[in-house]
């Protein structure tokens, strides 16, 4: 698969509706940070109505399935702001399988976690039941936190690239698992597939252009670089206001992720899906009609 193509495609695509586009992504942005308004709090009811929030916002980014889907299908005249809220519209058919993808690669993450703690406590058990001491001592000094890095650093510098290049291999596992169930929300938008034939059709459809999927997410990892790096800079600028200095920062971040590398990501993404899916689905039910046709 071409990624260079696909990129290309999605740039000719959105010469003519991006306004749309970003308009649709720029509503989905402020309202998809109401959650975050009700993260971190002590209080029992404030965290109850996160939870709730949690649940209802899950299959709200549904939205950038149907926008990109529209503007990869020639269909962009029928973009519209209502767009942005399908994933609320339509909760009851799209939660189960934005549920099911989430939990997919919840257990994957917790098996991995698991894995990686059984593997340090064992290896290095004794070093790690030191570590409330070096951190209680250095918490005395001037250098602190740093202090303590540093003590634990010279104490177990061979644990310190263990636990890195666990992280990396998880970080590793988690992208090639999240590419496998890719395709789930866009099978069910475009094939009305039930959940469970989604997630088994998404395993299929993705097994053999992991590697693409892969391609094509770090052709834009550097935008995704540079978003992270302004979020973390205003968030640490605004940290004497903690909830309005991340609000602030998400708005500004998201923005500028809108305005540079997003819906052409986001519509490479469905480009990358419509190409799988048309030799899978399309090209074969193409075939049969013009065999139907000759033998008639």
């Amino acid at each position: 698969m071409n990624i260079s193509s696909i990129k290309n495609r999605a740039d000719e695509l959105l010469i003519h509706c991006k306004p749309q586009v970003i308009r649709i992504m720029t509503i989905m942005l402020l309202v998809g940070l109401i959650p975050s308004l009700f993260d971190g709090s002590e209080n029992a009811f404030i965290s109850l109505i996160s939870l709730v929030l949690t649940v209802i916002f899950l299959p709200f980014t549904h939205g950038y399935i149907v926008t990109t889907l529209k503007v990869v299908r020639n269909n962009s005249a029928a973009l519209n702001d209502d767009d942005a809220f399908v994933g609320f519209k339509r909760f009851k058919d799209l939660f189960p399988t934005y549920l099911v993808s989430g939990l997919v690669l919840f257990v994957i993450a917790f098996i991995l976690l698991f894995i990686m703690m059984f593997f340090t406590i064992l290896f290095f058990g004794t070093v790690l039941s030191g570590i409330p001491n070096i951190v209680a001592n250095a918490a005395f000094s001037q250098s602190g936190l740093y202090n303590s890095l540093f003590v634990l650093i010279q104490s177990a510098p061979s644990l310190i690239f263990v636990i890195l290049f666990l992280i990396l291999i998880m970080v590793i596992v988690m992208v090639i698992a999240s590419a496998f169930v890719f395709a789930m929300p866009y099978l069910l938008e475009q094939y009305h597939m039930t959940t469970m034939k989604a997630l088994k059709e998404s395993f299929s459809l993705m097994q053999n252009h992991i590697w693409d999927m892969i391609k094509l997410e770090l052709s834009f990892l550097g935008w995704m670089i540079l978003v992270g790096f302004v979020q973390g800079i205003i968030t640490e600028l605004l940290a004497f206001i903690p909830v309005l200095g991340v609000l602030i920062a998400s708005v500004v971040s998201g923005l500028v992720a809108i305005y540079t590398y997003l819906p052409k990501f986001m519509v490479s993404q469905a480009i990358f899906f419509e190409e799988l899916a048309y030799y899978r689905y399309e090209e074969p039910k193409q075939r049969f009609q013009g065999e139907y046709q000759d033998v008639e």
